[in-house]
């Protein structure tokens, strides 16, 4: 446990470093508030989860097994708003995005779901997540993309680059629950905890850099209007 310990320790160490980089641009930035704020939302949310299963909080024993609450916790929390980030970027009206949103959080309870359930049952919560996985990719990689071409170039290349991303880190985290223990036990909790560890930093924390590094970018969304006023 002491291995974890430490690797949980590390995660919150990368979230707290993201989250006063955020935080250094949400202060200085003033049309671009709203978009590090979200970020600084994102990795503080995660911050906290990391903090906790180092401490040894919200740890879940099934099937001789431990799942980790405050993990499937945060990307409940946090999953939503890196989505809200991608909408913002790429103009979605509020209806694209609360679709998007709600296909999203189907799929992270039902995953969460997956992990508590024990026996064959967990694979059934675990194909149901993945069948609402595929909505959410389609959402992102097709409505929500061609949203997004109606903005400037500049605008539209960062959401490509957010979204590619997003999809492709996002797809990993089903194959390493199929590898874990959670699964069919390929993989051992430390070398699960490492994996899912790392992609965490790279999917909130480094999508975060990416937008601040093209603030620019972000600065004409923000100028352009978040999220569209729906038509209808």
């Amino acid at each position: 446990m002491i291995e974890l310990t430490y690797i949980f320790g590390l995660g919150a160490g990368g979230m707290a470093l993201g989250s006063i980089a955020f935080i250094s641009e949400w202060i200085s930035s003033t049309d671009r508030s709203k978009y590090y704020a979200t970020l600084t939302g994102i990795s503080l949310t995660a911050m906290i989860a990391y903090t906790s299963m180092s401490l040894g909080y919200g740890i879940i024993e099934v099937d001789a097994r431990a799942v980790f609450a405050p993990r499937y916790i945060d990307w409940i929390i946090t999953t939503p708003l890196l989505l809200l980030f991608i909408g913002m970027i790429a103009g979605s009206d509020k209806r694209e995005l609360a679709t998007t949103v709600f296909v999203n959080t189907v799929v992270m309870v039902a995953g969460f779901g997956a992990a508590l359930i024990s026996g064959p049952g967990k694979f059934v919560a675990f194909g149901f997540a993945s069948v609402a996985y595929i909505a959410l990719i389609y959402l992102l990689t097709v409505s929500m993309t061609k949203t997004a071409e109606d903005r400037p170039e500049r605008v539209s290349s960062l959401f490509r680059s957010l979204r590619n991303l997003t999809v492709i880190l996002w797809s990993i985290y089903p194959i390493i629950w199929l590898l874990s223990s959670a699964g069919f036990s390929v993989i051992t909790v430390p070398v699960n905890v490492m994996l899912v560890t790392y992609l965490d930093i790279l999917t909130k924390v480094g999508f975060g850099l990416i937008a601040i590094n093209t603030s620019s970018a972000v600065g004409s969304a923000s100028s352009e209007g978040a999220i569209a006023t729906d038509p209808s």
